[in-house]
């Protein structure tokens, strides 16, 4: 949203045709007002840039504007038309991923995401007193900073990927060693039938040389019977 309209979403007023008395007010610069910001705006806005986006007065009470109508610094937008638009705030941190976004990180191999992830971790800086934003079941708080909550969604992504790269290597060794008993199994196969086939030559030569020598007894029989 330009700084030319209100960013609160279904509020119809910009600068070409607000009414007189009315004014805007850009968002604030300090990371604790905009976290107020973002409790109160999460479903009022379709987005929301830091830099650019601007809320006309119409949202602030009267307590929030001194005597000459200056927004003061403490000042959290808090009315809203009931037909504002119930959508969920996007910031100019939240990543968008659309069909160009899809297509290309399709065409990534594992490898290059790997190395893409870990330097991206690299670069992330943990934010200061993380344990409070966080519960003992590893999730975030209601007041947790978009950094905070950011952080920590990588911090998971990043655990739960070295997980699954353990068990994918656990599942290589296992592969590998079932790969190894069957070839030890088909080589003990070979050999047994080798042996096999060596005993039934064994027997074989037993028989012939059996039959040899009853053939030499029957001729010795016969020659003495003379």
């Amino acid at each position: 949203m330009s700084n030319l309209h209100c960013a609160i979403g279904n509020c119809k007023i910009n600068a070409h045709n607000k009414p007189p008395g009315i004014s805007f007010h850009p968002c604030p610069a300090s990371s604790e007002m905009r976290n107020k910001w973002l409790m109160m705006l999460k479903n009022k806005c379709s987005m929301l840039d830091w830099a650019k986006s601007r809320i006309c007065s119409r949202h602030f009470e009267n307590k929030y504007f001194d005597s000459q109508r200056k927004l003061k610094e403490h000042a959290i937008p808090t009315l809203f038309p009931a037909s504002a638009m119930e959508k969920p705030l996007r910031n100019d941190s939240t990543p968008i991923f659309n069909a160009k976004t899809e297509r290309l990180l399709n065409k990534q191999v594992q490898s290059d995401l790997m190395i893409d992830i870990k330097s991206s971790l690299n670069k992330l800086k943990e934010p200061t007193n993380l344990d409070t934003f966080v519960t003992d079941e590893l999730k975030w708080k209601p007041d947790a900073p978009m950094e905070a909550r950011l952080w920590l969604m990588v911090k998971k992504q990043d655990r739960l990927i070295t997980m699954l790269m353990e068990d994918l290597a656990q599942n290589r060794k296992q592969v590998e060693t079932m790969r190894k008993n069957m070839e030890a199994s088909k080589l003990s196969k070979r050999e047994m039938e080798q042996n096999f086939e060596s005993m039934k030559y064994i027997v074989k030569s037993l028989q012939e040389k059996h039959a040899t020598l009853e053939e030499q007894i029957e001729i010795l029989t016969a020659v003495e019977a003379r």
